[in-house]
């Protein structure tokens, strides 16, 4: 069992510092004893907690869970000055939803980040969930239901076509930046056609076409280049200055 020598709190295997203190943990190896140079044990020092010397895991639990206390410590607060102030719950309610909604999408991120459809597929049901719940608050379902699921529908798709294409890439350069481009041109025409559907009951392109040919535009030129440059030594040899 990793301890700390300090204050004696049992600590994670994974754990190089007290939470509790701060204290460096000592290492322990396969059998579970303390690590000795030669015959004497090995000494550990009084060292400050340091946030650089943890592990990628180790510091995105860190940051979970500070961002866990700040959201709840923000909901309780609200609640407590909407219940006092209004002797029910009004405004705060606005808030808790929207608190719930941040610390929902970052327990996601943080727990399903090599996960990448269940992350997305989650944060679309807890944006989705969002959407309805203020749309329920008003007393009007027509805005969440009609455009604004359809539209955060057509952003997630985006998005996972968008990894998916980043991830089959084998050289990844200003390539990425060209994906973007012509992510942001068909999200802008799906956006565009959402909207017309509704307005003019019918499907009706018009600036999202001028965009999308002008983003594509500028893509293809990226992507030339990048492709390009794999017979260049670098920018300046390409451009022949």
């Amino acid at each position: 069992m990793n301890t700390c020598k300090n204050c004696g709190v049992e600590l994670d295997i994974e754990m190089n510092y007290c939470p509790l203190c701060g204290q460096k943990s000592s290492v322990s190896n396969s059998s579970g004893h303390k690590e000795t140079i030669g015959n004497k044990p090995t000494k550990v020092e009084n060292e400050p907690y340091n946030f650089n010397g943890l592990t990628q895991p180790q510091k995105r639990k860190v940051f979970w869970e500070l961002s866990g206390i700040i959201i709840v410590s923000g909901i309780l607060v609200s609640f407590i000055i909407d219940l006092i102030i209004n002797k029910q719950i009004s405004w705060s309610k606005y808030v808790i939803t929207i608190g719930l909604f941040f610390l929902i999408n970052i327990s996601l991120i943080n727990f399903l980040r090599k996960r990448v459809i269940a992350l997305l597929f989650s944060s679309f049901i807890s944006t989705s969930l969002l959407l309805l719940l203020l749309d329920w608050y008003n007393q009007n379902l027509h805005w969440g239901l009609k455009f604004g699921i359809p539209m955060i529908f057509f952003c997630y798709l985006t998005v996972f076509f968008l990894i998916v294409l980043v991830q089959k890439s084998r050289q990844k350069g200003i390539n990425i930046i060209a994906y973007f481009l012509m992510a942001a041109g068909i999200l802008g025409m799906c956006i565009e056609g959402i909207l017309a559907l509704h307005q003019y009951d019918q499907f009706k392109l018009q600036w999202s076409v001028i965009l999308f040919v002008s983003l594509l535009s500028v893509s293809a030129i990226l992507l030339f280049i990048h492709y390009r440059l794999k017979r260049a030594t670098d920018l300046k040899s390409f451009f022949h200055i």
